[in-house]
């Protein structure tokens, strides 16, 4: 078998950590509070709400769904690119809708749904020569088509183009009293009807197009096997930081620039998805740069184990969520403020390192991991790990 490249790991299971910090700010709930019930934080939930937005909320979903299409490229290598493996692949992907579906019952926010979804792109493109797979996944990571929809909207003075999707007020407080008082089928019965609504927020934000681009860049990652050399890479991987940094402050200053110019949530949406692509690929190389340093090896290697299962650490993040924030669980909502949902979210992570440890140590997967893998294979898995055997002296 091919041997675990770590940086891949350690890199998943860090972008998790920048997953549940946007979860649980946002306290597990998956949209706007509705006025009706909204409440002011203080200044340390402001700071903490800005910090989140500013530096992690789209940045490291960025990342997940990039890492998504490179184990794409890992599996398709280990295997022939023949018939079966794209059967096996598929029905891998309906597997995940599934885990994904049960998740989203309990937190509307799922992503699993989506990514297996999205994933059929990679089966449809992996064929592409590397230069038009290049062309296509960035024009789809920077929203083109969402983009070029937006200026059709505006040169035809739709006036839609930039309404944010909204659930009508009534609706919106139906839920929130759902998910902070309603029992327990009431909000699955909640979550399934917000599918729909869902979906229209991955059209209207343009992550409809983004993630499959995301995949596809992955899948180009692979194909150039760009974490498979990285000691040859330093030089071109410094560049890319560099070149990240200007386009990012370029962002930053044409983003001001735009709001004093026009107040359009159109062009806002799209600078702010270009700020986080550009931010998420500094995040990329500056890990990948800080991991080929003994001293910070040694550190970020303590998101390896959390990485290595990353479905499971996903859906864990879930359950502390939803058990802390839902009707399911404490039902704090609204009652914690940003700050403390932000420590709250760091000692849970502390947590699921520990766990993830010692997990790892013993198994060969992820319980979720392995429940997924033997569900592919249509037989159980090796999942316990063979105990040492002590050293006899004689």
């Amino acid at each position: 078998s091919v041997p675990r490249i770590k940086v891949i790991d350690a890199l998943r299971g860090f972008t998790l950590l920048g997953i549940i910090i946007t979860h649980m700010v946002e306290q597990y709930y998956a949209g706007p509070i509705p006025e009706k019930y909204a409440v002011q934080g203080n200044v340390l939930d402001t700071i903490a709400s800005a910090f989140s937005m500013i530096l992690i909320t789209g940045k490291f979903y960025a990342i997940f769904s990039f890492l998504f299409g490179l184990s794409f490229y890992i599996q398709f290598s280990k295997a022939q690119a023949d018939l079966p493996f794209i059967l096996r692949f598929s029905w891998r992907l309906i597997i995940l809708f599934m885990i994904g579906l049960v998740h989203h019952l309990h937190y509307r926010g799922d992503i699993l749904t989506i990514y297996a979804m999205m994933g059929f792109v990679l089966l449809i493109a992996y064929r592409l020569p590397d230069k038009y797979l290049l062309i296509l996944s960035l024009a789809l990571v920077f929203d083109a088509p969402g983009i070029l929809i937006r200026i059709i909207g505006l040169v035809g003075n739709d006036p839609t183009v930039n309404d944010f999707i909204r659930p009508d007020e009534a609706q919106a407080i139906a839920y929130y009293e759902t998910f902070k008082f309603g029992n327990y089928f009431d909000l699955l019965i909640a979550n399934l009807k917000s599918f729909s609504m869902k979906m229209d927020f991955q059209f209207w934000s343009g992550r409809i197009y983004m993630t499959p681009g995301l995949f596809l860049l992955g899948l180009y990652a692979g194909r150039k096997k760009f974490f498979e050399e990285i000691p040859l890479r330093i030089r071109s991987i410094k560049k890319y930081l560099q070149n990240a940094a200007w386009a990012l402050l370029g962002t930053v200053l044409g983003g001001l620039l735009f709001f004093v110019a026009a107040n359009s949530i159109t062009g806002g949406l799209t600078i702010f998805d270009v700020f986080n692509t550009f931010l998420a690929i500094i995040f990329v190389m500056g890990f990948i740069l800080l991991f080929q340093k003994e001293k910070w090896n040694r550190r970020l290697m303590h998101f390896y184990e959390a990485g290595r299962m990353g479905l499971t650490t996903y859906l864990m993040q879930a359950f502390f969520g939803v058990m802390i924030y839902s009707t399911m669980g404490l039902g704090l909502v609204n009652q914690l403020g940003a700050s403390i949902s932000f420590v709250i979210a760091i000692a849970i992570f502390i947590i699921q390192i520990t766990i993830s440890k010692f997990w790892m140590k013993h198994f060969y997967y992820g319980p979720v991991e392995w429940l997924w893998r033997s569900l592919t294979n249509f037989k159980l898995q090796p999942l316990v790990k063979p105990r040492a055997n002590p050293l006899i002296v004689t």
